[in-house]
């Protein structure tokens, strides 16, 4: 227990003061409670026997007073109880949708600050079941610890009262009308309203965090902009609110249920008392205490039921978190100089130690230059970018940016001077203008417009019905892979970078969208550092110089048509797009 109270302890411990206030709230409420039923067997026994005055006690507590004075003080009692009940289901709601805007919050920013090795290692959904199904039931531990102290500590209360009182025998008269579910129903309906746009809320923030997955590799290259956690944020308070409020109404109404019947019996016993009846048996205030007790004892058992089953989520998103943390994206100090020259010095990439997939790479390219990068699958050419892009580091060896190591360099500064265009086009959903923006809030109007200019898909945006302002995503408002493709270029184009790389950029274009991204390369070739990852002798014609990528070794390195003369596999690769040319 000990050690799961180690583990766990991080989760409650924002909530110590909400724990403290409900521990005082429930012993409170368990005091008052005890007086009350105390009350209400002396009442029932006093009408009973056609008594006016009543003389009671509990413990050191006595009262010797009239009905009237009796029936005034359990109102009073049970109003307190009541207002006691709310408080004591107040807190755990509040306590647990805390918990959830500030556990998804941690785990976002955990998962989105940790390196490209951890992000790509993960699994489909592993990250969308930790926010989602983990953290609601780290939540609903949170309820559910609610729940055990409050029940505990009432019961005790009873327990001890009832010893204190030494009644052998009594009757018991609970009178519940069927009318507490019409006082409760619209609470009910209200209720199911505040649980259907928690349902709609949580359908809207699974897309959101999809995306955080999706997009992870982008978000990487381009940076995490306050922007961009603010977006993510939003999204969490529109959960956060109906949360709150469903929670606590589920465990309000049953505490409302509970209280009111406890004030219908006085009542009940006020209106007996005034008709001068007395066929009321006599009740014990021992029996009443005592079923009350085992109530709370059966609740006892059940929350510690639920903490058991649920702790075990607590600990395994505990241990995601503290993995994220513990692998975060390694990043210089120092300032980025404008990017004039770039390239690996005998550079060594391994996924599993002591099997390397790229070995001994060294080249460099300059501004101004375009290099292809080719190479049959599995050969290493994505390691490669990887490399390029600071997603991973080379085990032995460098990437050189000018004169400098680039692990010396901060992050932000090459973020903005190295962009990336993967084979696989993502947009969130959003305006044309934000998918380009993405989040980098220092990007005008003017450059975002300026950026789609030059990928070629300015013009298609505004013949869109919005222009820049329509709606496009995975799934949103049709757009075809070439505009998606020509979008993500311009987003890779909109903060000026001086080295743009590009995976496969023209694989699954059609004519006219291969035609247009070519237009847009020949335009930056001499203004950047250009990388492309291709196959088609098309997209590597405007190329100064090729690599060619082979079991993890640089091969060849030259202008194209020498490669012809000297690579077999460039040779291999030329003929057979002649042949499919003239077929």
């Amino acid at each position: 227990m000990r050690a799961a109270w180690r583990r766990t302890a991080p989760f409650f411990g924002a909530s110590r003061g909400a724990i403290l206030a409900l521990a005082a709230a429930s012993l409170l409420g368990g005091l008052a409670e005890a007086v009350l039923l105390t009350l209400i067997a002396a009442a029932a026994n006093a009408i009973a026997l056609g008594e006016s005055e009543v003389e009671t006690g509990l413990g050191p507590l006595s009262v010797n007073a009239g009905l009237s004075t009796l029936f005034a003080i359990g109102i009073g009692l049970a109003v307190l109880r009541g207002a006691l009940q709310i408080l004591v289901a107040y807190l755990p709601a509040k306590m647990s949708a805390n918990a959830n805007s500030a556990l998804r919050r941690n785990l976002f920013d955990a998962f989105t600050s940790s390196s490209w090795t951890v992000q790509s290692a993960e699994r489909d959904g592993h990250f969308q079941s930790l926010i989602n199904g983990h953290v609601s039931r780290a939540c609903m531990a949170m309820i559910a610890l609610g729940a055990a102290i409050s029940s505990s500590l009432m019961l005790m209360t009873l327990l001890v009262a009832a010893l204190a009182l030494s009644v052998t025998t009594a009757l018991i008269i609970i009178g519940v009308s069927v009318g507490l579910f019409v006082i409760l129903r619209p609470l009910a309906r209200r209720l199911r309203a505040y649980a259907t746009e928690l349902s709609a809320e949580n359908v809207e923030f699974s897309k959101t965090a999809q995306e955080v997955v999706l997009m992870a590799e982008e978000t990487q290259v381009f940076g995490v902009s306050d922007s961009y956690r603010q977006t993510f944020y939003a999204q969490l308070e529109k959960v956060r609110r109906p949360l709150l409020r469903t929670r606590f109404m589920s465990k309000g109404l049953p505490a409302a249920y509970q209280s009111l019947a406890l004030l219908l019996v006085v009542v009940a016993l006020a209106i007996i008392y005034v008709n001068g009846g007395a066929a009321v048996a006599s009740m014990g205030a021992v029996v009443l205490l005592l079923i009350r007790s085992m109530s709370y004892g059966q609740q006892v058992q059940a929350s510690t039921a639920n903490l058991d089953e649920l702790i075990p989520f607590m600990y395994r998103l505990g241990d995601a978190m503290d993995y994220y943390r513990a692998n975060p994206r390694q990043a210089g100090d120092q300032p980025v100089p404008d990017v004039e020259r770039i390239g690996l010095r005998d550079a060594h990439f391994a996924y599993v130690p002591g099997e390397d997939v790229l070995r001994g790479i060294s080249f460099e390219a300059v501004t101004g230059e375009a290099v292809g990068i080719v190479g049959p699958s599995g050969a290493g050419k994505s390691s490669l970018v990887q490399l390029l892009l600071r997603l991973r580091d080379p085990d032995s060896g460098m990437l050189f940016v000018n004169d400098c190591d680039a692990r010396t360099l901060e992050l932000s500064g090459w973020q903005q001077q190295v962009a990336y265009v993967p084979q696989t086009p993502q947009l969130i959903y959003g305006t044309v203008a934000e998918n380009i923006k993405y989040f980098r809030e220092h990007l005008s109007r003017a450059e975002i417009q300026r950026a789609a200019e030059r990928a070629h898909i300015h013009d298609e945006i505004m013949s869109w019905p919005q222009g820049y302002d329509t709606i496009v995503g995975q799934r949103a408002s049709a757009v075809s892979g070439g505009q998606r493709q020509r979008l993500c270029l311009a987003r890779a184009l909109a903060d000026s970078p001086r080295v743009l790389i590009l995976d496969e950029p023209t694989s699954a274009l059609d004519v006219k969208s291969e035609m247009l991204v070519q237009e847009s390369l020949r335009e930056l070739k001499g203004e950047v550092i250009l990388f492309l990852v291709a196959h088609r002798l098309s997209t590597l014609s405007i190329c100064n110089r090729v690599m060619v990528i082979v079991n993890g070794l640089l091969e060849a390195i030259g202008e194209p048509e020498s490669l012809v003369l000297t690579n077999d596999f460039y040779r291999e690769v030329t003929e057979i797009t002649h042949k499919q040319a003239n077929a």
